[in-house]
């Protein structure tokens, strides 16, 4: 008899990925739709059960094992409702429940970041890694924790929170409520901004050739072509985006002393252009024993890490 397979399902600010997941976190089917403009719940619920019944039409049902979702944002692992997320835009939806009553499978849902990190776990370190630190750089900067070999939530689900780190006190406001979070500094929406506004200054560059001085088509691809060309305001920017990461995750290295640093998310893609800073300022800021015992790595699994994730939490 065939083993069972889990629907994954990775919930962002700018796209919805789903995937067909086996027991050893390997993906059988992906598809990836764009998350509707301002994360109106209610579309986004009847777009995520279109999709999933689709995707699952052609499929005999005792096949799903059930559906696991991992979402932007602080959510309550117990009920599955997602407290605040900035880059949704929502505040205390009931995601399990509404997704739940259309969708006739065992529904988990867990933050992406926690997700992500153990799929990076399970599939990356083979369960070999007692310590381990997920980090997703997308279009914010979300963290998932392993600690002797378990996912850690904390008390109330919220733990690895790294994206709102808070960087500099009296910095830029951000959603969650406070001001000066790493992830308002750090991420794909954060770096093109702070492109935008050095060419609308005047600072020459690559890039507004690149994107035939559209600056709304900047995009993370378009700020590594320009660095790697040896655009000087584009390696400015990657080195910026490191130093920030890297300050942010000596911190975290100090207090956890993980094994494994795992970077995914679109701009863990960029490789030595953000990896580089982000190793010198960790070996600058950490304890030396802790920086040295911290492996960094990229993700192979890279974009699709959220959804094998949360297609293994639902195994």
């Amino acid at each position: 008899m065939s083993r069972p397979i889990t629907l994954g399902i990775d919930l962002g600010g700018t796209g919805i990925k789903f995937g067909l997941v086996d027991y050893q976190g390997r993906l059988l089917r992906t598809r990836k739709i764009s998350t509707p403009s301002k994360g109106d719940p209610r579309r986004v619920i009847d777009l995520i059960v279109t999709e999933t019944r689709s995707l699952l039409g052609s499929l005999q049902s005792k096949k799903i094992k059930g559906i696991g979702v991992g979402t932007a944002g602080d959510v309550d692992p117990a009920t599955g409702s997602v407290r605040i997320s900035p880059n949704l835009n929502w505040h205390n939806v009931p995601l399990k429940r509404l997704l739940r009553r259309r969708l006739n499978y065992p529904i988990t849902v867990e933050n992406d970041a926690n997700a992500a990190a153990w799929a990076a776990y399970v599939v990356e370190a083979k369960r070999q890694v007692a310590n381990l630190l997920c980090v997703t750089v997308g279009t914010g900067v979300g963290g998932g924790l392993i600690i002797d070999g378990k996912l850690y939530r904390g008390t109330s689900g919220s733990a690895a929170e790294i994206g709102h780190l808070t960087l500099y006190p009296e910095g830029l406001p951000c959603p969650c409520g406070n001001q000066g979070c790493l992830e308002r500094y750090v991420g794909a929406r954060a770096m093109i901004q702070e492109a935008q506004r050095a060419i609308q200054a005047g600072k020459s560059s690559l890039i507004a050739r690149l994107v035939q001085n559209d600056l709304s088509k900047i995009t993370p691809l378009i700020l590594q072509e320009a660095a790697r060309r040896h655009d000087k305001l584009a390696l400015q920017l990657w080195n910026q985006v490191g130093e920030r990461l890297g300050i942010g995750l000596a911190s975290l290295i100090n207090v956890f002393n993980p094994e494994w640093i795992v970077l995914a998310g679109g701009l863990s893609r960029a490789g030595s252009l953000l990896v580089d800073p982000v190793r010198r300022t960790i070996m600058k800021r950490s304890f030396p024993s802790a920086a040295a015992a911290a492996k960094l790595i990229i993700s192979k699994l890279n974009q699709d890490l959220g959804i094998v994730g949360a297609g293994l939490i639902a195994h």
